[in-house]
């Protein structure tokens, strides 16, 4: 009895696992051959204190990977689409193509959410998983496909899903640098360069918050939270420029 019940038990949880890959092939519009792959795409480094998984069983070295075949691709994308401009606009524009808020935007639109795996210890309250995890949990998936079917495979999703899902003439003239923008503004008035401050640092060591404020000429004239530095560091800059009558 223990070993039939042992037996339903195993069809079970396959039944559930293959389901689970059934529902991600779908969101991703491809097919899986190595699942391996992709359950350790969607794991999160909280997952390896887990003796069972052991380290680099996450997704930090697929996510590398995925990172520079989506740079590549999108570079080379940009090149074809834009044969008159020069290495500057190209370099701005894939800078922003790739981004952490693109890849976040892509992985949300996909669901991504829904598959990622934490250590139960660590897992987001409410199911929410925050923007940095899903932005490298995209460019691990990327990763992931390109070793599991291809070079092609993983051009066709990024092509897919990211590139011909955004406006590119509403990218040309988005200007999201607003530390660039303070600096130019500062500069021209003779001011002190900007000084960013991280004043607070918040949450478990792989959900960090980060609170950094924004002086100029001794003055705090803006204030940025967010999962990195840099991102911090440009809502600070953003609400600066608004200080000053130059943000929108």
């Amino acid at each position: 009895m223990i070993a039939r019940f042992g037996q339903t038990l195993r069809r079970i949880l396959q039944r559930r696992k293959h389901s689970r890959w059934m529902k991600l092939e779908a969101v991703l519009g491809i097919r899986i051959y190595n699942f391996s792959l992709f359950e350790k795409a969607l794991r999160h480094p909280s997952v390896e204190r887990n003796q069972t998984y052991g380290p680099l069983q996450s997704y930090e070295r697929l996510e590398f990977l995925g990172d520079a075949i989506l740079g590549a691709v999108v570079a080379e994308y940009l090149y074809e689409r834009f044969p008159e401009e020069m290495e500057g606009f190209l370099t701005d524009m894939r800078s922003k193509l790739v981004s952490g808020d693109a890849c976040a935007k892509t992985a949300h639109d996909l669901g991504l959410g829904e598959f990622v795996e934490f250590n139960p210890y660590v897992e987001p309250q409410g199911g929410y998983v925050n923007d940095s995890v899903l932005a490298d949990c995209l460019e691990s998936i990327i990763g992931a496909i390109h070793l599991d079917s291809g070079i092609t495979n993983s051009r066709n999703f990024i092509h897919q899903h990211i590139l011909e899902r955004v406006d590119l003439q509403e990218l040309v003239t988005k200007d999201d640098n607003y530390k660039s923008r303070l600096q130019e503004f500062v500069q021209s008035r003779g001011w002190s360069q900007p000084e960013y401050l991280v004043t607070d640092t918040s949450g478990p060591p792989h959900d960090r918050i980060f609170t950094i404020h924004v002086y100029v000429s001794g003055d705090r004239l803006g204030k940025g939270q967010a999962t990195s530095k840099k991102k911090a560091e440009q809502q600070a800059a953003h609400q600066a420029l608004k200080f000053l009558s130059l943000g929108h």
